[in-house]
């Protein structure tokens, strides 16, 4: 129940005319006693309409650091069209990764150095800390060339699971040029959704939890792969 004082004001019945008196009480002497009422009821809306407002201003304004993305967007999204030679001479036109979504790697065929292990290191972590998820995600190393022998034992030893293949000039282009900033070989982790469309990048020294977060967040919300 709402009840009127004395500038017609609504307030609640807990607040009653002893707070708004006490409140006047101790206002300065140098405010005329008839705004002294006046002055202790705003006090009284000020506690409510205060508290509000800053609610709406940080819902409506400020964003905390997990909910951002830890990665580049590409708006709008891009197909790309994943052709490539599998490391026997077989092409393939990336049919194998359709319907899950795919973190790619473009690298080079000369050699992996170490912030190449790490990065396939990471996303290999990455999609096996997605639990009951990780099989709507494949991992994708893309080379410019076929690999070298030992490098191709070191992938069979540590990576058998993932897909490994040389882009086709058409593809290594369409991932590295589809943002602003140009990329270059062994600098980008690219994410690609289960339809084929180009969504993220990551640089290759990315922190594994902030594309952790991401991957997790895509899945919750999918409605594909």
């Amino acid at each position: 129940m709402l009840r009127l004082i004395q500038s017609g004001s609504l307030v609640p019945n807990h607040f009653n005319d002893d707070m708004a008196f006490n409140l006047a009480s101790v206002m300065p002497s140098a405010i005329p006693a008839i705004w002294r009422p006046r002055l202790a009821l705003l006090l009284i809306i000020a506690c409510f309409a205060v508290p509000l407002a800053t609610a709406w201003l940080l819902v409506g304004h400020w964003r905390p650091t997990g909910s951002v993305q830890h990665g580049e967007l590409l708006d709008p999204a891009r197909p790309v069209e994943l052709r490539l030679v599998l490391p026997e001479g077989k092409p393939s036109d990336g049919a194998g990764l359709r319907g899950r979504w795919v973190l790619a790697y473009v690298g080079s065929a000369a050699a992996c150095d170490q912030r190449c292990r790490t990065g396939l290191y990471d996303i290999r972590q990455v999609r096996l800390a997605l639990g009951k998820d990780m099989s709507r995600v494949q991992t994708l190393l893309l080379l410019n060339g076929q690999p070298e022998v030992e490098f191709r034992r070191w992938l069979g030893a540590e990576h058998p699971t993932m897909t490994v293949g040389v882009a086709g000039p058409v593809t290594q282009t369409a991932l590295l040029d589809a943002f602003r900033q140009p990329g270059q070989v062994g600098d980008w982790i690219y994410v690609l959704d289960p339809l084929g469309n180009l969504l993220m990048r990551y640089k290759i020294d990315v922190e594994p939890r902030g594309l952790l977060k991401d991957l997790q967040r895509l899945l919750k919300w999918s409605k594909i792969g």
